[in-house]
């Protein structure tokens, strides 16, 4: 190389790699001398524990006094009776040369959930449910609201606000709920997550009594009930939402107004903004015809203004549900297998 050559006879490093236009990094990369690599023999540590101990250590991880703990327990339990085979860590190298690194222990073994798949195409036949907390006047004086909203109108069809949280006010609540709401000519599937008042003995009995369907979350999923999730969101963010409540009554005075306003004003989202009353009663279609006059006079009036060319106001959507992508992938999986 003739940078090299230069460099060797004291010239600049510097002013060669400037002259020659060679990067600097290039010429100190390709100078550089490389050894080749030496060789490492691998010398067994000095501590490293003979083969007798490790069938020892092999026998006593297998003894039946000793199946079922971890080398954290079985090590110092051995220290006590006088017996040092190895360190913990020893222990778990035997373990794994055995390809045993596991659990050893007896551990409850909870059965595996399916997710629930619930699909509703008018009012009255999914409803979901939640119990939410609300501070009260100090700390840790809590109240407690119980709400019941139907999933495809997102129409609350109760709430309740108590002092306690359990199951015997969860059967009130959901016994004077469906004496005023369920239609008598619909199946009626009440979802919910597993929260003790949910799971209680007499709560599924109620239910069976009632002619209902019942339907769980899976465990710390909170997936499986978004439509309480997200009506306890809009609740609590709501900008005439307090930090606390002074009373019970105050807190039953604030919620009537609000549960009004959000079941006959609230233009919502997942329903392309018609109000949750609006679809509950079946009156989307003359809404839908209102604004689609409104939405051709001012189409007509002035059409540069949407870029996409004459407006359509959507109705709300004919289905809804909880986990339905699931209920196609089974469903494409099926077909596929058949």
């Amino acid at each position: 190389m003739i940078a090299k050559e230069l460099v060797d006879r004291n010239c600049c490093a510097s002013k060669v790699c400037e002259t020659l236009s060679v990067p600097r990094s290039t010429f100190y990369r390709h100078r550089k001398v490389t050894c080749p690599c030496k060789v490492k023999r691998s010398v067994p540590p000095k501590n490293k524990i003979g083969d007798e101990d490790r069938a020892k250590i092999f026998h006593i991880l297998h003894d039946e006094r000793f199946i079922d703990l971890c080398p954290r327990e079985i090590v110092p339990t051995l220290a006590d009776e006088g017996i040092y085979l190895g360190s913990i860590r020893s222990f778990y190298r035997v373990l794994a040369a055995s390809n045993e690194l596991c659990e050893r222990r007896n551990i409850a073994r909870h059965p595996k959930h399916c997710a629930p798949i619930l699909e509703a195409n008018a009012p009255g036949e999914v409803w979901s449910w939640d119990i939410t907390h609300i501070k009260g006047p100090w700390k840790g004086c809590n109240f407690y609201l119980y709400v019941m909203i139907d999933i495809y109108s997102r129409y609350v069809v109760g709430w309740m606000l108590a002092e306690r949280e359990n199951a015997r006010r969860a059967q009130h609540f959901i016994r004077e709920t469906v004496a005023r709401h369920k239609l008598h000519d619909r199946h009626l599937t009440i979802h919910n997550d597993r929260g003790s008042p949910m799971k209680a003995g007499s709560t599924r009995e109620l239910i069976h009594l009632l002619g209902i369907e019942h339907s769980f979350s899976r465990p710390r999923t909170s997936d499986d009930n978004p439509f309480s999730e997200t009506a306890f969101k809009t609740l609590k963010y709501h900008h005439t939402f307090p930090d606390f409540f002074e009373s019970m009554e105050e807190g039953r005075t604030f919620f009537s107004k609000w549960f009004q306003w959000y079941n006959e004003e609230h233009r919502h989202t997942g329903l392309n903004l018609h109000t949750p009353a609006s679809v509950h009663f079946g009156t989307v279609e003359e809404v839908v015809k209102k604004r689609q006059m409104t939405m051709d006079v001012a189409y007509t009036l002035h059409p540069e203004r949407f870029a996409k060319g004459r407006p359509v106001v959507q109705m709300n959507p004919k289905t809804v549900g909880i986990n339905l992508h699931l209920k196609a992938n089974f469903l494409t999986e099926a077909s596929i297998s058949a």
